[in-house]
């Protein structure tokens, strides 16, 4: 059940990157660094994963020190680069509130990951007390956190780079059929 989930995951990351790259624009060089970010912040929950499981925060069934290592490839894929892609985005068009938005939502929807997967039986569950829940949440709060700075050093600030064209196709409501010309010429055959 565990491989199955995991596996799962993995691909649904992976297309919800996808996603997250071509809905927001993003040039190749800032999909390139947003991927690097992932896998930083991946590494960095990897050692709070271990960390956890010393000092009895969490703990991943029998997976004693940390979750199975392909789990992480969703940290990285889309809590990492995918929402991270999504939080360049919503700071370049909303500048300091966006950003504020940002780093507020991003560990409440973490925590909500780690709560549902909890409710779910597939290993995961939380110590006793509140310090694991605060620890959960300054740990993807600090996820947040590397995916843009690492962003930032590579490619540049927010507006450092500009956006790819847009991809969705657009409608010319002038060259339509319909609009052009009498409606009357159109539909009526040797009328002099």
């Amino acid at each position: 059940m565990e491989t199955l989930v995991v596996c799962t995951a993995t691909a649904a990351s992976v297309l919800l990157f996808s996603l997250a790259g071509w809905l927001t624009r993003a040039g190749y060089w800032r999909v390139a660094a947003a991927l690097l970010g992932g896998l930083v912040a991946a590494g960095f929950a990897f050692a709070l994963d271990y960390a956890a499981f010393e000092f009895g925060w969490w703990s991943y069934g029998h997976m004693e020190i940390h979750a199975p290592v392909a789990t992480y490839a969703s940290t990285a894929l889309w809590f990492g680069a995918g929402l991270g892609l999504v939080g360049w985005r919503i700071m370049r068009n909303w500048g300091g509130v966006g950003e504020g938005l940002f780093f507020l939502l991003f560990p409440l929807l973490g925590l909500a990951r780690d709560f549902a997967m909890a409710a779910s039986g597939v290993g995961f569950s939380f110590g006793a007390g509140w310090v694991p829940v605060a620890v959960s949440a300054a740990g993807w709060l600090a996820i947040a956190f590397i995916v843009q700075l690492v962003m930032q050093l590579l490619v540049g600030g927010v507006d450092a780079d500009p956006l790819e064209p847009e991809h969705l196709p657009m409608l010319d409501p002038v060259s339509w059929p319909l609009d052009a010309g009498d409606a009357e010429s159109r539909f009526v055959i040797g009328r002099d």
